[in-house]
């Protein structure tokens, strides 16, 4: 609080009756009843209208979750607006909820969702559903004061500036573009240690290149519906062929939106030539707080089977993939079970949304595993196998175990080559690719070489120190003050 308020109540308290000196207890006190109506006062007239519009899997709207929970807990109206198979997490939560079509489980498991975890080109959300998603969340914007959207639903853009309303967006995965490494998903190539040759030159302005390539060409599938959709429904100009990033005079409130990045700055370093609107806030966790915001542990209470099996032997290792979906999950299960039985460990088997998995074929060292909370059953493991998706990799970390990636699409290669980088991985795998002998290699040398556990342990306590979830809503809040 600012001394001014302090100053003015003070002032007042000097015609009432009694000097300070004389009735120090009133007086004191009816200048702090004074000073905290101004801070209620003040602290209202901030308090805004927000909306997060976000479509995904549970791995992605965990973190956003935790995010607008924080901001509600600071006093904000906050409401999302997602794919419809969020809808029980966010009744979960006492969250206002606005289902958007399109359940992405069932797009997931669909022919064309295959493909696309099998790393083809496809099209997950066709035309008409863009159309859908489009008016559904343009019906929801009334009043909205500030939009957050995730990597996407970008298009909100759109219904940020019908609302004129400011925008930020909130990425789990660096799309800021930077010469230092490329889009996620494109090859890595390292640039030359000489920071004046030609070859370094050329591969960072490559890197940068990047990102701007899989915006346009993301924009251009997508132009067609959204520009009519911004003539038909928004009644807004149309946009440069080259989109948003193109216009030369976008509305004030819209001219570089924050792009926060919900990544720990000890696991991606912050890049030098990354625009001042990108910033790295930390990775975002859901997890129960007091009213004051402290972080409290996990409310879970394993059944007997579960406390039975980690009670009965060594530390098991974790595998699951989370919301991938194996066009074979039985043999994706079957390597891995496999794996685990020529590296002589106890597994911990989770099926996720994958689902098909014979219990009564696993050997008596396997256990399937429904739910569980990650932040609950992490930390009583050796290691994890996962998916390299953004929410698992920033939980092992978290939790202070090791991994290996069995990376099906997307970014989840790269988060593989960040946690080998890292120094708690030994090997990143492909689906497509993937065999038991490979994986048995990776599990033996996360068993066998302490090494592994030795640097999670270090990361661990250093991310400790972080909050990603206060500091990303700090970050929203100063973008509502500087729209103010």
């Amino acid at each position: 609080m600012t001394a001014a308020p302090l100053a003015q109540a003070l002032q007042k308290r000097k015609g009432l009756a009694g000097s300070p000196q004389s009735r120090p207890v009133y007086w004191l006190v009816s200048a702090a009843d004074e000073i905290v109506q101004h801070h209620a006062t003040a602290t209202a007239s901030r308090m805004a209208k927000v909306r997060l519009i976000s479509v995904g899997s549970r791995g992605d709207l965990q973190p956003y979750l935790a995010i607008l929970l924080e901001l509600q807990r600071r006093g904000h109206q906050v409401s999302l607006i997602g794919s419809v198979n969020f809808q029980a997490m966010a009744e979960a939560h006492a969250l206002p909820f606005v289902p958007l079509p399109g359940d992405f489980t069932s797009l997931l498991s669909s022919e064309a969702g295959l493909a696309l975890m099998q790393g083809k080109p496809v099209r997950l959300i066709c035309d008409a559903l863009l159309g859908e998603l489009l008016e559904t969340a343009r019906a929801a914007m009334e009043g909205t004061d500030l939009l957050l959207v995730s990597p996407l639903c970008l298009w909100g853009y759109h219904l940020a500036e019908a609302a004129g309303c400011p925008l930020v967006v909130l990425s789990p995965m660096p799309i800021m573009a930077t010469g230092d490494f490329p889009f996620l998903g494109f090859p890595a190539s390292p640039t030359s240690r000489n920071a004046g040759s030609t070859r370094h030159r050329i591969r960072r302005r490559l890197n940068r290149s990047s990102y701007r390539l899989v915006s346009l060409l993301k924009w251009r599938q997508d132009a067609r519906v959204i520009q009519a959709f911004r003539r038909d429904r928004l009644d807004l100009q149309p946009l440069p062929w080259g989109g948003a990033e193109s216009r030369r005079t976008p509305p004030a409130y819209l001219v570089d939106p924050p792009v926060l990045h919900l990544i720990s700055p000890q696991v991606l370093p912050h890049p030098a030539d990354w625009k001042a609107s990108a910033s790295l806030t930390g990775f975002c966790f859901l997890e129960p707080r007091t009213a004051a915001g402290a972080i409290l542990p996990t409310p879970y209470s394993p059944d007997r089977e579960l406390s039975a099996f980690l009670e009965g032997g060594p530390a098991p290792f974790y595998a699951g993939f989370g919301s991938m979906i194996s066009r074979d999950p039985e043999a994706l299960a079957a390597a891995v079970v496999e794996a685990a039985q020529l590296a002589g460990v106890r597994l911990i088997l989770s099926p996720g949304w994958g689902r098909v998995v014979p219990r009564a074929a696993l050997p008596a060292d396997v256990l399937l595993l429904e739910e569980c909370p990650h932040s609950w059953l992490f930390p009583r493991v050796q290691a994890a196998i996962h998916h390299g998706g953004a929410g698992t990799t920033a939980t092992t970390l978290r939790c202070g175990i090791p991994s290996t990636v069995v990376a099906f699409f997307a970014d989840q290669p790269a988060w593989g080559r960040t946690l080998e980088q890292l120094g708690v991985s030994p090997a990143t795998h492909r689906l497509s690719s993937l065999s038991a002998e490979a994986l048995a290699a990776s599990i033996r040398a996360l068993a066998g070489e302490p090494r592994f556990r030795q640097r999670a342990r270090e990361l661990q306590q250093l991310l400790a120190r972080e909050d990603g979830v206060a500091c990303t809503a700090s970050a929203i809040e100063a973008r509502l003050a500087g729209m103010g």
